[in-house]
């Protein structure tokens, strides 16, 4: 189930494609899941955790709120490999929450972007790998992680 995008990112703004009126970042909840609370182990995912999760997004649906998703590197993302384990743990929780309206994206962790945003960089390849099946997803960095003429425009600080 491929949902169709709400939010938009123009010059590092929110907006909302029904009207193309803009959208407080502040106005989105922020939800942490921390890494190693969504793979238990290598390509094992805690069900019960994403299951919960869902549940708590489709209240805010159904209370017409939205939400970023903000992953939280708690494990070691230093090489090739655990870049790839991050991505597919986040991707897997992106799965699972699907069919959920109230998810506007992602946070980009400050790991992640530390390497720019090149073709075949972390935070490329996070977006990417997403992007396969929920192109709805828009994308955030945190205020002060980078310089602002670093991110690209289709980001939004929050």
């Amino acid at each position: 189930m491929k949902l169709d995008p709400i939010f938009t990112i123009k010059n590092h703004q929110l907006y909302k494609i029904s009207d193309n009126s803009p959208f407080s970042t502040s106005d989105l909840k922020q939800i942490e899941i921390a890494w190693s609370t969504v793979e238990l182990a290598e390509d094992s995912y805690n069900e019960e955790f994403l299951a919960k999760l869902r549940d708590e997004l489709k209240s805010m649906e159904a209370a017409g709120n939205f939400a970023v998703l903000v992953p939280v590197v708690d494990k070691s993302l230093e090489n090739a490999e655990q870049v790839e384990a991050f991505i597919n743990a986040f991707n897997h929780t992106a799965r699972r929450v699907k069919d959920c309206e109230s998810v506007a994206g992602f946070v980009l962790p400050p790991q992640v972007v530390s390497k720019g945003f090149a073709p075949d960089s972390p935070a490329a390849d996070f977006m990417e790998t997403l992007a396969i099946k929920h192109a709805q997803y828009v994308y955030f960095v945190k205020a002060g992680t980078l310089q602002e003429s670093d991110i690209p425009d289709n980001i939004s600080l929050i």
